[in-house]
């Protein structure tokens, strides 16, 4: 740890380093030469833990009251969270100062709306949870934070149960160890953003339908569970095809029916609600742009928005339909270029985590946040390379279920891949599957 606090002061020379001798497409503009050098110096120290964690005695982790060492590890991940809400103090910008506009208006008024006019840009899920702690509470920062603080206790309870059961207690507490501790994790509790009540429901709706298989009200209680969650994220609504297709296949077509029942009667009414104001069935009017936005021929993969648009943002249910018709004649017409395009996607999506502590890197960032978002970024690649190792071993495994404990991690990871391959790619895309990745990649640390 001593070397990571001391590893900010190379931040200079190595960018000048980079400046000097770099290629010539790296030194264009001095934000590329700070993410390289933020980059060249996560990688040193990546290197350094991955090997550290791939030789560490894990026996803590399998001798003793798990249980007790669960809830203390709770407990800590807890008041470190809380630390960071109280003394970090990060504005509120982009998407979070959105939720916060939107969630406010909608307290107050009990429409939703944007500077005035009615919407369905953004989902509601998110705007109306937050909308009622402020019509409880008023508004204050203070509650949604707290509130996802709590949200994260409770996924980290629900992943203890998931873990335990896909495998054992030993591997349940070293992933909600790692997931305790998760630093971009952990700094992010402070924005009022969707991904703390996103991931609680999703584990939520995993958790009644793996841990209660034979039983028909958790499977109706999931579908609840699971409509809730897609009208926060509806990224996720094409990922119920990988429940119901167990079900299906295990016969189980009572609790399927169930499944597929509850999340209909959740998300149906706001849809409906979204084809009479704007002539579209969706959940959010941001799911055209979203693909559009990775699909046309200024289009970079990132989440970029052009200057110059072929749609009207004052008409939603317009927009909506354009951006998708636009971005299919896209991809018929330059079908490798989207090919390109989305494997720069899936880099964005799984290759950086540090968003949330830093932003633009337009200047060498404060020396407190550049240890954070290094050590940040290193975690984040050991849980990824060592939980995709585990997951192609899982897939080539003649005995799949033994290997991994379920399959369903797997077959979450691969969906994540393809949804972002689809649409466009931001690096925060990715934290709502970093528990899978935690518990793959603790997978491969404890194969005997």
């Amino acid at each position: 740890m001593v070397g990571v606090s001391l590893t900010p002061f190379l931040f200079d020379p190595a960018s000048r380093l980079i400046q000097s001798y770099g290629p010539s497409w790296a030194t264009v503009k001095i934000t590329r030469v700070h993410h390289l050098t933020f980059w060249l110096l996560s990688f040193i120290w990546t290197v350094y833990f991955g090997l550290w964690v791939w030789k560490l005695d894990w026996s803590w982790f399998s001798t003793g009251n798990l249980k007790r060492k669960f809830l203390l590890i709770l407990v800590a991940g807890t008041l470190f969270r809380l630390a960071v809400i109280l003394f970090a103090n990060a504005p509120q910008v982009s998407d979070a100062r959105d939720y916060d506009q939107q969630a406010h208006t909608l307290a107050q008024t009990g429409t939703f709306q944007d500077n005035g006019a009615i919407t369905a840009y953004r989902p509601i899920g998110y705007v109306a949870f937050l909308a009622g702690l402020y019509k409880i509470f008023g508004h204050t920062f203070l509650l949604p934070q707290l509130a996802n603080i709590i949200l994260d206790v409770l996924t980290l309870f629900l992943l203890w149960n998931l873990f335990s059961k896909w495998k054992n207690e030993k591997t349940a507490l070293a992933a909600c160890t790692v997931l305790a501790f998760y630093l971009p994790e952990v700094y992010s509790t402070q924005y009022l953003l969707s991904e703390q009540l996103f991931v609680f429901l999703w584990m939520l709706c995993i958790y009644l339908f793996e841990l209660h298989r034979e039983k028909r009200l958790p499977a109706f209680l999931s579908g609840l569970s699971f409509g809730l969650a897609a009208l926060v994220r509806p990224v996720v609504l094409a990922w119920a095809v990988i429940p119901a297709a167990s079900a299906a296949l295990q016969r189980r077509r009572i609790r399927l029916l169930l499944f597929l029942l509850a999340a209909l009667l959740v998300i149906l009414p706001w849809s409906y609600r979204n084809y009479k104001t704007f002539g579209v069935w969706t959940l959010s009017t941001h799911s055209g742009i979203n693909f559009w936005m990775g699909a046309n021929p200024q289009a970079t993969g990132y989440y970029h928005l052009p200057d110059s648009l072929p749609f009207d943002f004052n008409s939603q249910g317009e927009m909506e339909r354009t951006a998708w018709k636009l971005g299919w004649d896209y991809v018929k017409k330059h079908p490798f270029e989207y090919l390109r395009l989305g494997l720069i996607k899936l880099g964005v999506v799984f290759g950086f985590d540090y968003g949330y502590i830093l932003s633009g890197l337009t200047v060498k960032p404060p020396y407190g946040q550049l240890v954070w978002a290094i050590l940040g970024q290193a975690m984040w690649w050991i849980l990824l390379f060592w939980g995709t190792v585990k997951a192609i071993f899982v897939l080539i495994n003649s005995k799949k279920q033994a290997a991994g404990g379920s399959l369903l991690p797997v077959w979450t990871l691969f969906y994540w891949a393809a949804i972002h391959f689809f649409f466009v790619g931001a690096d925060r895309y990715h934290h709502p599957v970093v528990p899978f990745f935690a518990y793959l990649a603790v997978l491969k640390f404890n194969e005997e």
